[in-house]
């Protein structure tokens, strides 16, 4: 019996998904056609395939038995059409959307696009905001966003990722503040008022989930969504910005501020390039990864 293969594209989609109405919109379908393919599907296998649960569509055992044999064919077809097609980033008028925090593109972006603008005149780059790391996996799957950078997270096996830099924390102040002697001690620290950078509204950042471990609290006095905003603020007042060193170092040389050692001691902070398995051997993604790699601060 033959089967058309875009019926499995469509039932990856809606396995991602968990919806058929997302699962549309992730293919550029309409939601009947997504629909219809899915009747066919249950009439091949003869099982419902995703049985509705609330908003959601849920797996039958049919489908999680079947899901691995689906993608491993998806992605040697994908293979096979990504090395019949070569980049050439010379010509490409290609468009890239790339997930990182804000904190990160200005160390990221001007040796990424410097790099990439040598060899691929044409491409654009679009730096979207940090992908929720419950959504990232969907994202990377549906090409919403082809890379992302982020901290060490929990991934599927559908989602590859390599180290792209450690970068220890430091802290950040004004010259002259009369709070902090020669050294900055940790009463000092917890003592002052912080500001904490986050494009989130609410919620703990790293370090303080990591100063709870050790049952330490810092004073947040002011939460905002950029480093620079926040070192700007730091120029003029007698507040804290604890981040990364290459971070750091950036804003430090730029606004004439002092940087001192954390006085305590933190994990350094992992950053990890994301993609979607399905996009391991094709060459325009392949192409982009190497470009942020090499565009790495202190590789």
């Amino acid at each position: 019996m033959k089967v058309d293969l875009n019926l499995f594209v469509v039932f990856e989609a809606i396995y991602c998904e968990g919806n058929i109405t997302k699962a549309a919109s992730a293919l550029n379908l309409s939601q009947p056609a997504v629909s219809h393919s899915l009747s066919k599907l249950r009439a091949h296998f003869d099982d419902p395939l995703f049985v509705r649960q609330g908003n959601e569509m849920r797996p039958t055992v049919v489908a999680n038995n079947v899901v691995a044999d689906v993608r491993e064919a998806l992605r040697q077809l994908q293979i096979c059409l990504a090395q019949s097609k070569q980049f050439q980033p010379m010509t490409s008028r290609k468009s890239f959307t790339i997930s990182l925090h804000v904190a990160l593109e200005a160390s990221y972006l001007p040796p990424l696009i410097q790099r990439i603008h040598k060899e691929a005149p044409w491409v654009n780059i679009q730096s979207s905001r940090r992908v929720n790391r419950h959504e990232l996996e969907n994202k990377l799957a549906s090409g919403d966003i082809d890379l992302a950078i982020d901290t060490l997270l929990p991934v599927s096996d559908n989602i590859l990722h390599t180290q792209l830099e450690k970068d220890k924390l430091v802290v950040i102040a004004r010259k002259n503040n009369p709070q902090i002697n020669a050294i900055l001690d940790l009463e000092s620290y917890l003592s002052m008022d912080h500001i904490l950078v986050s494009s989130r509204s609410t919620g703990p950042s790293i370090e303080d989930f990591e100063l709870a471990r050790l049952g330490l609290q810092r004073k947040i006095g002011l939460r905002c969504q950029h480093t620079f905003s926040a070192c700007r603020v730091i120029a003029g007042n007698d507040m804290l910005l604890t981040a990364t060193e290459t971070t750091a170092k950036m804003y430090a040389q730029l606004l004439d501020l002092v940087i001192y050692p954390l006085p305590v001691t933190l994990p350094d902070i992992d950053m990890h390039l994301y993609w979607h398995t399905n996009l391991d051997f094709e060459p325009a993604n392949k192409w982009l990864r190497n470009k942020v790699i090499q565009a790495t601060p202190g590789v």
